[in-house]
């Protein structure tokens, strides 16, 4: 059966991206140019331009369109490319560029799917970043429990258990209750910030504090904004929040509207 996608209009009113003004005005013609007599006058100076945020190198992976997953999500959740309009995605644990070197069980498409209650409260902190003329940059929402077991494989098959005592993996992990995102912050036109280390380095230089200069307020910046809305920060990775709620269960639904259904 299938299930609408909840919306959150309700809760937080229509949400428009700003129009962009645009020029159909007719350009009047122009004469050639007349020769420039040679001088030698001293050329003026010209002002710099406004200062550019400090930005990490983009994504191998280009940011995808701003539209919903192929598979609808289960009741009670809501579709962030959908619901967040304005807001960035990577395509995340969807392709090849994290810790595993290739795109994990459940992905087959590229989603971001989060329950009501958190996906509301990220809502929140995408106005209230865009009020600042930044955006949130998503790179990992829900998680189904097949790509967590297979992150936790990955670890003991590369001889990488120092990342599971460490915190990094984990075996039960809240992203499969639909509670926790990992995001950073970007451009409105979707250029990420830099944070110091990519999203999935998972060593002592994620920890929020292990950094400095632009990279160091950058992460400050989005804990503000995350913990204002309710979310609880991770210190081990600057990328990493929750919100938990009582009585959720971990799911195993896909992505991919073509990989095998949740079990049961």
């Amino acid at each position: 059966m299938t299930h609408r996608p909840l919306t959150l209009a309700a809760l937080l009113g229509a949400c428009t991206p700003r129009p962009v003004p645009s020029d159909t005005s007719p350009v009047p013609p122009t004469t050639p140019a007349q020769p420039v007599p040679p001088t030698t006058s001293p050329v003026p100076p010209t002002t710099s331009a406004e200062p550019v945020p400090p930005t990490t190198p983009a994504p191998t992976s280009p940011v995808p369109p701003t539209t919903p997953s192929p598979r609808p999500p289960p009741p009670g959740f809501i579709d962030l490319r959908a619901a967040l309009p304005g807001a960035c995605f990577t395509p995340g644990y969807a392709a090849a560029d994290n810790f595993t070197g290739a795109p994990l069980p459940g992905y087959a498409a590229a989603g971001a799917w989060l329950l009501a209650k958190p996906a509301a409260a990220l809502a929140r902190v995408q106005a209230a970043l865009a009020a600042d003329h930044l955006s949130l940059l998503i790179f990992d929402a829900y998680r189904p429990r097949r790509a967590s077991e297979a992150m936790v494989s990955w670890a003991e098959q590369h001889d990488r258990g120092d990342l599971l005592r460490g915190g990094y993996i984990a075996r039960k992990s809240n992203h499969n209750h639909g509670t926790t995102v990992d995001l950073g912050l970007a451009t409105p036109d979707c250029r990420p910030l830099d944070m110091g280390t990519a999203w999935d380095t998972l060593d002592p230089r994620s920890h929020t504090t292990a950094a400095t200069g632009a990279p160091l307020k950058n992460r400050l910046r989005l804990r503000q904004a995350m913990r204002a809305a309710g979310f609880r920060d991770y210190p081990r990775e600057w990328w990493h929040f929750s919100l938990p709620l009582a009585g959720t269960t971990p799911r195993d639904v896909p992505y991919g509207p073509n990989e095998a259904p949740e079990p049961g």
